[in-house]
Formats: C-alpha cells, structure tokens, sequence
C-alpha cells in the first residue's frame, strides 16, 4: 500500500472500482458531482486506487492524496474474489485502518464489499434499490442510463438531491499536463513526417484494437475491412495502432491487414515501454477519429481533456476528436456515451442480460464473435461521416 500526494485532512473518500473506465465513469464523476454540491471540497477528496489508476488522479487539483492498494483485495463480480468481501484480507484490513484515522465526511462505495463499509463506521453515499431496480428494467430494453449518471445520482442524494437529475452527457473532466500534451504532439508530429501523406491534408485516424475480454474486444477482419475502404475512398487519412496488453496480437495482426494495401499510411504503437493512461489519453486527444470497442480508452477519449491554470497554455488539449464505438456483448446503455460517440452495435441481445451485458466479467462462455451484427460497411460510413463533420448514431 503506498500514500502519494498529500497528506492533509481530506473530507470526501471515493473507492474505485478496478478499471481504467471506472476510474474515469465512477470516479471522476464522482469527483465533479461531489464538488458541484460542496465547492469547498475542491482540493479535500481523497481516492483509493490500483496503481494504473493512480495516474488517471495524478495531476488533478480536485484530489488530496491518492492511495494505491491492490485491486485484487476486493471482490468483483467475478464470483471466484467474492470470498474477499465475507473475510478481509490482510492488506484490506490494513486499509481500514488507515482510513478509520482520516475521519471523512462521507464514502463514495466504488466497490461491492459491505463488510469493509460496515466497519468502516462513516457515512456511505448509498444507492437506492428500487433506483437501481428501475435502472435494471431500463437497461433491459437498452436505453441510456449511464455508469457517469448512476454515479452522479449517488451523490446527489447523498447531498439531498439539492441539484437538477444529472444529464447522461455531462462533461467528465480529466486532467492532463501540458508535457503530456506536447509528448503526444512530438509522436503525431513524426508519423506525419514519415506517412506518404502530404501534411496538411492529413487527417489521423486512431484505433485501439484489442480490450481485456472477448466479449468487448472487435474482431480483427470488422476493423480491417471497415478502416481500408475508409481509407480506399479518402486518401488523405493516416492510422496509428495503439498497443493491446491482453491479446497483445491485435494490434500487429490489425497493422498486417492494412500495411500492405496502404504503404505509408499504417503505423502501430510499441507496447514497450508501456504507455500510462495520461500518454494514451494526450496521444488520442490528438487524433481527428478514434475508433474502439467497449475499453478504458473509450473513457478517456470521451472525458473532457483539461489543463491546470498555471501549465503552459502553448501546449493545451484540443477536445475534437470523433469516437466510434464498436459495442458487442456489453450494453451501450450503461457502459457506452451515445452523446458523445457514434455507437455502432447497440440492439444486440446479449447486451440486455446480466451477463455479459452488465458484468462482462462473470461471462465464461465460448469463445465466440459478439459482432457479426456489425457490417464493416456501418463503420467505414461511421469513419467517413465524422471526418466530414457528420454526426450519427447507427
């Protein structure tokens, strides 16, 4: 367990849940509603966090100090970790104790572990059952409730419900550093000068090819076909691959379907060293098109890219790039941003079951393909429109 940032009395604490897209949808969110509701928290709000996570918080003002734990402490809805939330283990017990002597104001619950709350003994920012009941029929017939909404909600009514229903698209703010930024701007600057492209028609298309789960992660053939005839009919476009780390093929296998119909055009990441979240996330910013299925890097296309006040204004994020999100087994409802991305997949009806729909992770089916109800037709179209500054919801 290790304590980074500061060591002042914070008065809010947020659990995270284990992802890179709880870290932005969960904590974030939560982050931005507790200081709508109490500015005074600016600066007081605490985080428990896995080590990846940490760097999602790691410039941000709004946080007093970031505490990495091991995420495998806590159980998930895998049911093999439930065992971690009837008898705590050693480090979560350790954990408790911390806590217990930093005397919060109130616990935003990231996690499922009700012991630990319970003895934690300080006031929870509770969900409603019959909300989260309604939710659940809501999401069965896939409409937008949000985790960023869901989560918004929980705050609110921790402060009395003062504020308006929070919108399924309100901005999540993410800070970024202006290193980051002129880091990403260095990389891109590069490809251009290597692509067969000249530079100032060029227009960079990202894509994110793999994802921690089959049921998440778009086949290989769907993104070739559909980025080659993208690329067929608008020449000016360049693609960088960003690295996988659970099918660590996916990106050269993704980068071997295109390079030798598009020589000059196809670049890939290296997976070593292994970029952070905030690299990932400055590298993204810089793009005209990102494409990627239901993953971190989703969430942080999608958050709002922000700067502290006193970090060099040379090197801001610009916030305009278009996402295309390829959904296949999960429900875009709750895990997809349809205001702010182009969703292609959603009706699929796996997508309205508990699992893989709502918990991809207790999913231990066959390997199979969740999205051969997408053509890659819809996503060359999807590609095309956004660069023509088209907006659409397939």
């Amino acid at each position: 367990m290790s304590v980074e940032k500061n060591a002042e009395h914070a008065r809010y604490l947020i659990m995270m849940p284990m992802g890179i897209g709880d870290a932005v949808a969960v904590g974030l969110s939560a982050v931005d509603q507790i200081i709508k509701n109490d500015p005074e928290a600016y600066g007081k709000i605490d985080v428990v966090c896995n080590d990846l996570q940490a760097d999602i918080f790691s410039y941000d003002p709004r946080i007093n100090t970031i505490i990495c734990m091991n995420s495998s402490i806590f159980p998930t809805p895998d049911v093999k970790t439930w065992i971690n939330g009837i008898f705590l283990p050693r480090e979560a017990v350790q954990l408790l104790y911390l806590l217990q002597n930093r005397c919060y104001e109130g616990v935003f619950p990231g996690n499922t572990t009700p012991i630990f709350y319970n003895r934690l003994q300080m006031r929870i920012m509770r969900i409603s059952f019959l909300q989260l009941f309604r939710d659940f029929l809501l999401l069965r017939t896939l409409a937008d409730v949000p985790i960023s909404k869901i989560t918004r909600q929980i705050v609110n009514s921790y402060f009395g419900n003062a504020l308006p229903v929070p919108a399924a698209g309100e901005k999540i703010p993410l800070y970024v550093t202006s290193q980051h930024v002129q880091k990403a701007q260095t990389v891109i600057e590069g490809i251009k000068e290597q692509s067969s492209v000249p530079g100032k028609n060029c227009q960079l298309l990202i894509v994110a090819p793999d994802t921690t789960s089959v049921v998440t992660r778009p086949p290989t053939n769907l993104l070739a076909t559909g980025i080659a005839d993208a690329l067929a009919r608008k020449h000016h476009i360049i693609v960088y691959i960003l690295p996988g780390y659970t099918d660590i093929h996916a990106a050269e296998n993704l980068c071997k379907a295109l390079s030798p119909s598009f020589d000059g055009r196809i670049f890939m990441m290296l997976h070593k060293p292994k970029p952070s979240p905030l690299e990932i996330t400055s590298l993204i910013d810089q793009a005209e098109v990102f494409i990627t299925g239901d993953t971190g890097a989703m969430h942080l296309a999608v958050a709002t890219k922000k700067r502290k006040e006193d970090e060099d204004t040379r090197f801001s994020p610009r916030n305009v790039v278009k996402t295309v999100a390829l959904f296949g087994g999960t429900n875009p409802g709750l895990h997809g941003y349809s205001e702010q991305t182009t969703i292609l997949g959603r009706g699929r009806k796996e997508q309205a079951a508990l699992t893989p729909g709502i918990f991809k992770e207790a999913y231990y089916g066959k390997q199979r393909n969740f999205f051969d109800h997408i053509f890659p037709q819809q996503l060359t179209e999807a590609i095309i429109s956004q660069l023509e500054g088209e907006e659409r919801i397939c």
